[in-house]
């Protein structure tokens, strides 16, 4: 199928409003601060003869504002569809263990972490013993134990330790993943 018959198959009837909905919802997803991400629209800078609006969506993760834009289709909405398309798709694919580093096309190849079902539990374990909590604990109790000892590990507080708190966020981000809760304490 070429390129054109693909444009063809495309929906034609994508609602904005819709697509927009959605990135809010994947951003709440992924605990994204509505302060911390923004739709834009601009032509490509790169082909000034063909005026083809473009979507981007920013946001910041881990401190870094990230940039997904989109200039292919003739239309703004086709292409936020496509900028929402791939932020779902990389939000589903971290919930499973893909990891991706300077990732600058949907064409770059992706970094795969090794996926073993037994290694995943033992570091759903390990995380659970850094915490030194319970499988069966509830969420409020995991946030509750997470809350106190983040006090006396934090980098901004005499005595912390950078390194301890880090191995705390990952153990207690990890948990609440396989929990399905939010992860604000």
């Amino acid at each position: 199928m070429n390129l054109k018959e693909e444009e063809i198959l495309m929906d034609r009837g994508v609602n904005v409003e819709r697509t927009r909905s959605q990135i809010r919802q994947e951003m709440i997803k992924w605990e994204i601060d509505p302060s911390e991400y923004e739709i834009d629209w601009e032509y490509n800078p790169n082909n000034l003869r063909q005026k083809c609006p473009g979507a981007i969506v920013r946001f910041m993760r881990n401190r870094v504002w990230q940039e997904i834009s989109c200039y292919r289709f003739s239309s703004r909405a086709e292409n936020l569809r496509q900028c929402y398309l791939l932020i779902e798709r990389l939000r589903i694919a971290e919930r499973h263990g893909v990891s991706y580093k300077g990732l600058t096309s949907s064409k770059a190849v992706v970094e795969i972490k090794p996926a073993n079902a037994m290694d995943e539990k033992q570091e759903l374990q390990d995380a659970y013993d850094l915490l030194g909590c319970d499988s069966k604990d509830s969420v409020e109790m995991i946030k509750r134990v997470f809350q106190v000892k983040v006090q006396y590990v934090h980098p901004d507080t005499p005595g912390g330790d950078a390194e301890r708190f880090k191995r705390l966020q990952k153990a207690f981000n990890l948990i609440m993943n396989s929990k399905g809760a939010t992860k604000t304490p």
